[in-house]
């Protein structure tokens, strides 16, 4: 059970599994329409709507859309990987996982797969299965920066928070200014209770302009464990609603003041 600080920087540390959930999965080749599938029976009808319900963070409905499609394809690895994304983010992470360990039943372990299988058992905060999954991916793919990434995800998790910071480090050489990495840098920084410079990584990493709300936000809850309630709320309103950043506005001082 988390006491102390410790509880509300896992408030932001929910941004760890989501966010790298997504690192080497998102981006413009995801949602194509896979060419294995676009050879057989496909329907793009229903093919569109799970990449809708995806953008719009509807993991559940994407996860039945994919299945579905799968059910007509199920040999089909990019749509199998479209649903144990969706089940991940959603939060089945032992489901996912279940399907990612099938396919590596099939197609063996490569880099691939066992990133996709560590992140499904981050996700179903299996830490201890992740680590060796994930020391075994960087012995594939020394040079793939979401494995090192993930792996800081998993040992910040054990309370593991100088190896933590070694493995950000690593995707950092790999992934220069990759605000992801920067944000999860800087709440393990936070966590160890180095707050000064857990504050400076988290700069670097609101400066990129691929930074995220979720960034920003991380950024707001640090500078109020700092004391400083008006840069937190500052932050907070760049991106919330006014009545939603003036509730956090009490959730800062009451954090400031605790303290």
């Amino acid at each position: 059970m988390l006491t102390g600080r410790k509880w509300v920087y896992a408030i932001a540390a929910i941004a760890l599994v989501s966010g790298l959930g997504a690192c080497g999965s998102s981006g413009p080749g995801d949602h194509a329409v896979p060419a294995e599938a676009a050879s057989k029976q496909f329907d793009p009808q229903l093919y569109e709507a799970a990449r809708r319900a995806e953008s719009q963070h509807n993991y559940l409905e994407a996860a039945q859309h994919y299945q579905s499609l799968l059910a007509r394809d199920g040999e089909n690895t990019e749509l199998a990987l479209a649903l144990v994304r969706n089940l991940r983010y959603g939060g089945s992470g032992q489901q996912a996982a279940e399907i990612v360990n099938s396919l590596i039943a099939r197609e063996g372990r490569t880099a691939p797969l066992l990133v996709e299988l560590a992140k499904a058992y981050v996700a179903g905060d299996q830490m201890n299965l992740a680590v060796p999954v994930l020391e075994e991916a960087a012995g594939l793919a020394p040079d793939q920066w979401d494995i090192p990434a993930t792996l800081g995800v998993a040992l910040d998790y054990q309370d593991r928070y100088p190896e933590a910071q070694q493995a950000y480090a690593r995707a950092l050489q790999l992934s220069p200014q990759n605000p992801d990495v920067l944000n999860n840098m800087a709440l393990s920084q936070a966590q160890a209770g180095d707050l000064d410079g857990a504050i400076a990584t988290l700069k670097q990493a609101v400066d990129q302009p691929s930074a995220t709300p979720q960034v920003r936000q991380n950024m707001a809850l640090l500078l109020a464990f700092q004391g400083d309630v008006e840069g937190a709320e500052r932050w907070a309103r760049k991106d919330l609603p006014r009545e939603v950043a003036d509730e956090n506005g009490k959730f800062y001082r009451y954090v400031a003041g605790a303290y």
